[in-house]
């Protein structure tokens, strides 16, 4: 058995021939076992045009590292560690005695047991193993597929030597395909049905989980149109159309993936299951009051016309609530107080207020009296809430902050007094039962829907499978608790202060000649 290798004139090492091994003889030869490609007769690819993606061919794997052929001789064929040049002294090679292959020196990177395997081509099943998941499974990043093919094929437990497919080729194969298959575009990702399960429709059902794709111009900023999204499921649709239900509209912006400024859920009280079910999640790339008067049309179009809220509970935004009265003109528009006690809260903090006296502020029946009295009082309790923080203050031997509240209660004019309504914050006169539901879903269920992202910024593919499960485990739990499977959830009570007897001579020792402070 002979064989000779040479240099060629770039310094590669060229193996001519190996002879000796006659095929069909019950033994496997070398070039039986290497792909018939004129790559098998080299240790190196040649030069490749621009941009080709390297074949791999003078690779393989086993149990999970990944060896390249180095030399060859006329008995054996050297597999060096690929991280040789770390420090590895890992090694492997083919004899041709044994027509097999042999693990030489141990690796340093990790420890491996000596072993003789035979070559196996997985270069196909790969292949088709990733053509099936960069499709099913399209809100899956490319690297977490690679990285669940490699141990599937180039796992610790894989007792054969293997070539198969690289890294690069993988990552390259999952955006090709998917580029095809969606015409380039992540939205087509998000509305052409692929082969199942695709992210257009609801989580193992056959219905549209897509509802709108809409682009609109933006009159602040021509040149950036505004997208909307929205997704829905048809069972949590259904649940809109009852006559005068609440109707609880919040926008979050933590789990929006990026180019986007917010996500706006429309969430639903029902009555019959006692839960508040998020229905609509709109994606949008403006905050403007067109794109939230577009997000109300579309929703009431997508109910046959037939949303009819009696009371619609949302976030302190003026164009929020101007599409909302603008939709819904006879419904009753509630601010929700704990937004409310938030931004007063960050106002104290942005005036500077210690945290003492802003605690004393924020305890119960005190700042949030202003809410529980009659709107026609509210001059005459805001003199009184100034007395009651002033007095609290001398009593637990606080020093009270003149100049930082006046500018305080500078703020709560401008902002609460002459830009919003009293009628949009102030709750006096309503149905406790009305207030109860009005403060309590909208936060918790925004924890909720940021816990099931592991990072800020998900992608478009990621957000839209995590809110179809969400979806799905509503659709669930509306039908488990009719049939006795889950219990009716409690609702929890907020607790309002009383309204207090307001005199008509209150003193307000705040309204002196000292400058007020800023922000």
């Amino acid at each position: 058995m002979g064989g000779s290798a040479m240099r060629s004139g770039n310094g590669r090492l060229e193996v001519a021939s190996i002879s000796g091994v006659q095929a069909g003889k019950g033994s496997l030869g070398i070039m039986e076992s290497l792909p018939d490609t004129p790559e098998t007769s080299r240790s190196v690819i040649p030069g490749r045009p621009r941009g080709q993606v390297r074949q791999e061919t003078t690779t393989c794997f086993f149990r999970g590292y990944k060896y390249t052929r180095a030399w060859a001789f006329s008995r054996k064929i050297a597999y060096p560690c690929s991280h040789w040049r770390q420090g590895c002294s890992g090694t492997m090679a083919f004899f041709t005695s044994t027509m097999g292959y042999t693990v030489g020196r141990l690796h340093t990177c990790r420890n491996v047991d000596a072993s003789v395997a035979s070559l196996t081509d997985v270069m196909g099943a790969m292949k088709d193993r990733v053509d099936v998941l960069d499709i099913e499974q399209v809100a899956v990043p490319a690297r977490v597929i690679w990285n669940g093919v490699r141990d599937e094929f180039y796992g610790a437990n894989n007792e054969h030597v293997v070539r198969g497919l690289s890294e690069l080729q993988v990552l390259r194969r999952v955006y090709q395909a998917r580029n095809r298959h969606f015409s380039g575009e992540i939205h087509g990702a998000l509305e052409i049905p692929p082969p199942p399960p695709p992210l257009s429709t609801a989580l193992n059902e056959s219905v549209s989980f897509f509802q709108f794709h809409h682009v609109t111009a933006n009159r602040e900023n021509l040149n950036r149109p505004t997208r909307l999204i929205g997704w829905a499921h048809p069972s949590l649709i259904n649940l809109l159309r009852y006559h005068e239900t609440t109707i609880f509209i919040d926008g979050t912006f933590r789990c929006v993936p990026r180019s986007y400024k917010q996500c706006v859920i429309i969430m639903v009280h029902d009555r019959a299951s006692g839960l508040y079910v998020p229905v609509y999640y709109v994606l949008s790339t403006s905050r403007s009051g067109d794109s939230f008067w577009d997000i109300m049309h579309f929703i009431v179009q997508g109910t046959d016309q037939q949303l009819e809220p009696a009371e619609v509970v949302c976030d302190f935004e003026s164009a929020l609530i101007q599409a909302v009265q603008t939709q819904f003109p006879n419904a009753i528009i509630i601010g929700c107080l704990f937004h409310l006690k938030q931004a007063l809260r960050r106002a104290m903090k942005r005036f500077a207020i210690p945290v003492e006296e802003c605690a004393i502020a924020m305890s119960r029946g005190v700042v949030d009296m202003l809410t529980v009295v009659s709107p026609s009082l509210i001059e005459r309790c805001i003199k009184w809430v100034k007395h009651e923080i002033r007095q609290r203050c001398t009593e637990s031997g606080t020093s009270y902050s003149k100049v930082k509240w006046r500018g305080f209660w500078g703020y709560f004019q401008r902002t609460w007094l002459d830009h919003y309504d009293v009628s949009e914050w102030n709750v006096a006169g309503l149905n406790n039962e009305l207030v109860d539901r009005t403060n309590n879903p909208l936060e918790r269920f925004n924890r909720e829907l940021n816990n099931r992202f592991p990072k800020p910024r998900p992608s478009k593919a990621t957000f839209v499978g995590v809110i179809k499960s969400l979806s799905a485990e509503y659709v669930q739990r509306l039908a488990d608790i009719p049939r006795g499977r889950a219990r009716r959830p409690p609702r929890e009570l907020i607790q309002l202060p009383v309204p207090v007897e307001l005199p008509e001579d209150i003193s307000d020792e705040s309204e002196d000649e000292e400058p007020a402070a800023e922000e």
